[in-house]
C-alpha cells in the first residue's frame, strides 16, 4: 500500500496552491485556548506545504513541520521564504515513531488533513510523552458543502477511479471510529469542538487545479489519463457557471484535546 507521502508526491504544488486556507478565526481561537504569546513550540504533524504551519508560526516562537514527502516540504520552504518566515523547521519524518525524531518538549501539536492516515492511538500515546502538561492536541478538518458543480466533479472523479480489484486508488481510508472518540480514549480526553463556516470563490482553473491536489487524482496517479481527466472536468462544468465562478460554503472544525487535569501529565 502506498504511503501518504507517495500518494501526494506529484500533487504537492497543486496542494500548496489550491487547497483552501483555514480561516483567521481558527488561529485566534488557538491563541486564546493555549495562551499563545510568541514563546511556544508547536508541532505540525503531517504538515504538507504548511497550510497550518505558516499562519501558526506568527503566534509561537517556532513550529516544527514534519511530513514524509520531500516535495511537500520543499513547497513549504519555498512559500515560507517568499513570506519572510524563518521560524519553521521543516523536517522529513513519519508519524509511526515520533520518539525517533528527537523532538523538543511541545506546547501544542496540530494536525490537519493527516490524522486519518496515521495510527491514531499510537500517535496520541507518543504525544503524551512530548506535549507539556498545559498543552494539547488539535485536529483540524474542513468539509465543503455539496453544490451542483461539486457533484458534477464527483461524477467525473468516480469515472476515473481505479476499477474494483485494481489496487489502492489513494482514497482516504474509512475510519471505524471517529477522531473525537479516539481522542476521548486517549490521554488527552477533554475534547471540545469549535466550528467556522465561510465561503470560497474559485475560478474554473482553480477547480481543476484542486482536483490534482487530491491523492487519488495527482498527475502521477492519473498518468496518461491526466489530459482526458481535465478535459472531462471542463466539459462537465461548462454551462454550470456562465461567468466561470464557482462558489462553495466550507465548514472548518477544530477538535481540541487536552489532559483531564491540565498541568498534570498522567503517570
Amino acid at each position: 500500500m502506498s504511503s501518504p507521502g507517495e500518494l501526494f508526491a506529484s500533487g504537492a504544488s497543486h496542494y500548496a496552491r489550491y487547497q483552501p486556507r483555514y480561516p483567521r478565526e481558527l488561529f485566534d481561537f488557538l491563541a486564546e485556548a493555549f495562551g499563545l504569546n510568541g514563546t511556544q513550540t508547536a508541532l505540525d504533524l503531517g504538515c504538507g506545504p504548511g497550510i497550518l504551519a505558516l499562519p501558526l508560526s506568527r503566534l509561537v516562537a517556532r513550529v516544527i513541520a514534519v511530513d514524509p514527502e520531500p516535495g511537500m516540504l520543499e513547497e513549504g520552504r519555498s512559500i515560507a521564504e517568499r513570506q519572510g518566515v524563518d521560524t519553521i523547521r521543516w523536517r522529513r519524518g513519519d508519524s509511526s515513531d515520533l520518539r525517533a525524531l528527537g523532538l523538543p518538549p511541545l506546547d501544542l501539536c496540530v494536525m490537519g488533513r493527516s490524522f486519518h492516515w496515521m495510527s491514531r492511538e499510537q500517535v496520541l500515546a507518543d504525544l503524551d510523552g512530548l506535549v507539556n502538561p498545559e498543552g494539547g492536541v488539535v485536529i483540524v478538518a474542513t468539509e465543503p458543502a455539496g453544490t451542483v458543480w461539486s457533484r458534477a466533479v464527483d461524477e467525473v472523479r468516480e469515472a476515473y477511479r481505479t476499477l474494483p480489484g485494481g489496487g489502492d486508488d489513494g482514497s482516504r481510508p474509512e475510519l471505524e471510529e471517529s477522531n473525537r472518540e479516539v481522542l476521548r480514549r486517549s490521554l488527552f480526553p477533554r475534547v471540545t469542538a469549535a466550528h467556522w463556516t465561510y465561503r470560497i470563490d474559485r475560478t474554473l482553473d482553480e477547480v481543476i487545479g484542486l482536483q490534482f491536489s487530491h491523492s487519488s487524482f495527482t498527475p502521477a496517479r492519473l498518468g496518461g489519463r491526466k489530459d482526458a481527466f481535465e478535459r472531462d472536468l471542463r466539459t462537465a462544468l461548462a454551462g454550470i457557471s456562465p461567468d466561470g465562478r464557482f462558489e462553495q460554503t466550507v465548514r472548518t472544525e477544530a477538535l481540541t484535546a487536552t489532559r483531564r487535569h491540565r498541568g498534570l501529565r498522567p503517570g
